[in-house]
């Protein structure tokens, strides 16, 4: 058997940047495979190719979706729209139109950016210290799942202000495959079953996710035909009256009647006018620079797009670029970096329409710079050393908190250039447990910090009515020195959605990979493996299992992580621009596709 020093060995001899990285990242998955037991090796993915539009997706229904609305003709937006309507019918365990939506827009003929927030809104009853009990202390975010934990959800109404400022198809021609689906069915995927099996506890007692999920006392199968005729319904209603029909109409009022009902007297209910009020909001567009390429993403609440950029320019006098994959060193770096922006992230990120986001002080280059000089030659940081920066006199106030747990992306680039990265959720796996007409509602209530205040101070991400909770959703694109556009990428997957992308982007950019290669590589991260139903998530060095990241776990302890070699499920997709073509990229991990033409 070979042994790991060889398994390097073979690495740094044969793998080099271009076509060969592919094969080597698949001959270093057999072989870690085989030397840790693994049944099986990861697969790799093919590179989807095109020469005027590509979609990429987590879901087969939904990519096919976005292509054949692109080959009516329709632009970006109009895809979206199609594709995350889909997705609410054949994902409603991470997403749907009961849920929220972060949406970077790249339009090419004004080459401009806008970033839309669809993020779910706290309602008007809401209290900084709802989540608290009686002695004043936080109760445990299973106590907060259910109907308290709905917010008012912005998806629909992103999708709808979007299409009457960019959309070109009919908005009822787009809803037809949802209505299709919905009404004719479509196979339920293992990541919804699992996911049905792990919240089972909080799901059954719905009448409406019973019927849907459970057949004869149990739950439906892998594979099962799955139609949901009250959604179609809804869908129905929704392409003849536009969003209105659940901001001013019959839908927000039995939402309103069905949570308050099961909140009882003593909680924070939900209102119509809650729904009459919601608004899509326009955040600032964070840009950063890296390697000579300029990096795009949001700006607060989505608080990927600041992690990721400080965590690039803490890199940058690195040289990365100069290691090698196979490695431990740019793990660690990037791992470290990951670390210091996390930190700040967590003191400063929240509602910029509420409370002050330093935004430009956290992304300043001399500030940065100083953060990286706390990156050690060798080893890692102690726990102690890894804390927020010091920017001016704002409030440090950190105290951690929920992510979504389960998310969806959608990445797609049209005929004329347009592109866009939609991160979407319901908040958690199943969301509240609270299904009404079809559509589950989201959880994202549980996505604020239950306490509002530490030491005195209060925290950014504390609950107000109407603001809206952070998230580490990162929708981003990458420009080329040309100016031209060069990749568009997003991932589901909490708090580890920042490492996800972050990974990608050096793997594109630094090594030279394609998106297809750099999503490939291993996912390797600092954090928690979040899992509510079992009693202990592990914390610290996330190493994904059956990949050549394995061979680097006796160098990652020496240098000091408590690693954990665990599965770690991205769900990444990409569309890059090279030599004139596009190239979609999909994540193994998950049921990801890309289709082009």
């Amino acid at each position: 058997m070979l042994n790991q020093r060889l398994l390097l060995l073979l690495a740094n001899k044969y793998s080099y940047r271009g076509h060969m990285q592919r094969s080597v990242l698949v001959l270093l998955s057999t072989f870690s495979s085989a030397l840790f037991a693994s049944p099986y090796p990861l697969p790799t993915t093919s590179d989807a190719t095109g020469d005027q539009f590509m979609v990429s997706a987590t879901n087969q229904y939904v990519t096919s979706t976005g292509y054949s609305i692109l080959k009516q003709g329709g632009n970006a937006i109009d895809a979206m729209v199609a594709m995350q309507m889909v997705m609410s019918v054949v994902e409603p365990d991470m997403t749907g139109i009961g849920g929220g939506t972060f949406a970077l827009y790249y339009e090419k003929a004004s080459n401009s950016f806008i970033a839309y927030d669809g993020r779910d809104a706290a309602p008007s009853s809401a209290t900084p210290d709802m989540f608290l009990d009686e002695n004043g202390k936080a109760i445990s975010r299973n106590e907060i799942l259910g109907p308290r934990s709905v917010a008012i959800p912005g998806t629909l109404k992103l999708l709808y202000t979007t299409h009457q400022k960019h959309g070109k198809l009919e908005w009822a021609e787009l809803l037809k495959p949802a209505i299709d689906y919905a009404e004719n069915g479509y196979s339920m995927n293992s990541y919804t079953y699992d996911i049905v099996v792990r919240e089972e506890s909080r799901l059954e007692d719905d009448p409406e996710l019973h019927s849907l999920y459970w057949e004869d006392g149990e739950i439906k199968p892998t594979g099962t035909k799955m139609t949901n005729p009250e959604l179609a319904e809804t869908l129905k209603q929704i392409a003849k009256h536009g969003d209105s029909y659940l901001y001013q109409g019959p839908l927000a009022e039995h939402i309103v009647q069905t949570v308050n009902a099961r909140l009882g007297d003593n909680s924070h209910p939900l209102s119509v006018k809650d729904f009459n009020n919601y608004q899509v909001i326009e955040r600032d567009i964070v840009q950063s620079t890296y390697r000579g390429h300029d990096i795009i993403s949001f700006g607060y609440p989505a608080s990927g797009g600041v992690l990721v950029a400080q965590s690039l320019e803490m890199l940058e006098s690195h040289k990365i670029n100069e290691m090698h994959y196979t490695d431990a060193e740019p793990w660690r770096l990037m791992t470290e970096a990951m670390r210091l922006a996390k930190e700040d992230r967590i003191a400063y990120a929240g509602d910029p329409s509420f409370v002050d986001t330093p935004v430009n002080e956290l992304l300043d280059k001399d500030y940065l710079q100083a953060r990286g000089e706390l990156i050690p030659k060798q080893g890692i940081m102690s726990k102690e050393d890894v804390k927020p920066g010091k920017v001016s006199a704002k409030n440090q106030a950190s105290l951690d908190g929920f992510e979504s747990q389960d998310t969806g992306h959608i990445s797609i680039v049209d005929a004329q250039g347009n592109a866009i990265a939609m991160t979407s959720t319901v908040g958690t796996g199943m969301g509240s447990g609270v299904m009404v007409d079809g559509v589950l509602l989201n959880a994202q209530m549980a996505n604020f910090s239950s306490t509002p205040k530490v030491n005195g101070q209060a925290l950014k991400n504390a609950i107000m009515p109407g603001k809206r909770p952070r998230s580490a959703i990162t929708p981003l694109m990458v420009m080329a020195p040309s100016g031209d556009l060069k990749l568009v990428v997003g991932s589901p997957g909490s708090s580890q959605i920042p490492g996800y992308v972050l990974k990608t982007v050096v793997g594109v950019i630094d090594w030279d990979m394609s998106a297809q290669s750099a999503i490939d590589l291993p996912n390797i991260q600092y954090g928690t493996k979040i899992d509510r139903t079992k009693p202990y998530n592990p914390t610290g060095l996330l190493v994904e299992k059956r990949t050549f990241a394995e061979i680097l776990v006796p160098e990652f302890t020496e240098m000091g992580y408590e690693v954990h070699v665990i599965p770690v499920v991205s769900g990444l997709n990409a569309i890059e621009f090279k030599d004139g073509k596009l190239y979609g990229a999909t994540d193994r991990r998950r049921a990801s596709t890309s289709l082009g033409d």
